[in-house]
């Protein structure tokens, strides 16, 4: 079957998430035919949001996001690909190293899939809103910035939970499946943050000039970004909304935790 013919099947199987099929799939060996419907998923997905995100400040920014939102995913594969693998093995995943690299893929093309899916809400959400400089547009872009933080960190989630039953089915074990699975998500939800502060700017600050990157790329960090935003709402309002946001981004990773200590 020639790579192009692979492709939706690839997808549907992944899309679906059926962890023998997915097993079969991490135990083929690694062709031009088994990873370019992942590698199209994470581009074509991520470009998409990416447009989105940046389109609010201008269509400039837009496509410099579309750009560096797949970049972002790849970064971070590079960055914990060989941790996962470590962390795996460690854990008792039943995985090797290379079968580790595949499922990481599996989860960034799922990822993909999903802010793929959910661009066309956040264009139309773009285009609904204030512009950049009018009335109500600082506190719309703190707002836009959190909710989008919150969708990204949920698909991040449910991209690495399709992965749990097939990383159960390697190991044989539910509670090893959990702890492998949180111990991933963990690292890519800290390493994915953080470069996407150095890879800034995503949404376009709209007191700071259309750039593709900062001239300041490692200064600071995510986390003290994201206080700094919940500490400077400038209503009542405002900030519960923005905490709310919070709540979702963190919300799930408490869940999964409550469910991994379950008896």
């Amino acid at each position: 079957m020639k790579p192009q013919a692979a492709i939706l099947p690839k997808l549907k199987t992944l899309a679906r998430g059926e962890p023998s099929l997915l097993a079969a799939w991490l135990r083929e060996p690694v062709t031009l035919e088994s990873v370019t419907p992942l590698i199209l998923a994470i581009i074509a997905g991520c470009a998409a949001y990416g447009f989105g995100l940046g389109l609010w400040r201008a269509p400039l920014q837009g496509v410099y996001v579309a750009i560096k939102m797949p970049l972002l995913i790849f970064f971070t594969l590079l960055v914990n690909g060989m941790i996962n693998g470590m962390l795996g093995q460690l854990l008792g995943s039943g995985m090797s190293f290379r079968q580790t690299l595949m499922a990481c893929l599996m989860s960034f093309a799922i990822f993909g899939l999903i802010v793929g899916s959910l661009s066309p809400i956040i264009i139309a959400m773009v285009m609904d809103s204030p512009r950049p400089g009018q009335a109500g547009a600082s506190d719309w872009y703190r707002l836009f910035l959190l909710f989008n933080t919150a969708i990204i960190a949920f698909a991040g989630i449910v991209a690495n939970h399709k992965l749990l039953r097939l990383i159960q089915s390697f190991s044989g074990s539910t509670a090893i499946g959990w702890r492998t699975l949180i111990s991933w998500l963990a690292g890519n939800l800290f390493v994915g943050a953080q470069l996407s502060y150095n890879l800034r700017p995503f949404f376009g600050n709209p007191e700071l000039p259309v750039q593709f990157l900062r001239d300041d790329p490692f200064d600071g960090n995510f986390y003290e970004a994201v206080w700094t935003m919940l500490s400077s709402a400038t209503d009542s309002i405002t900030s519960i909304i923005l905490w709310l946001c919070l709540l979702a981004l963190i919300l799930p990773m408490l869940l999964a935790l409550k469910r991994f200590n379950a008896p």
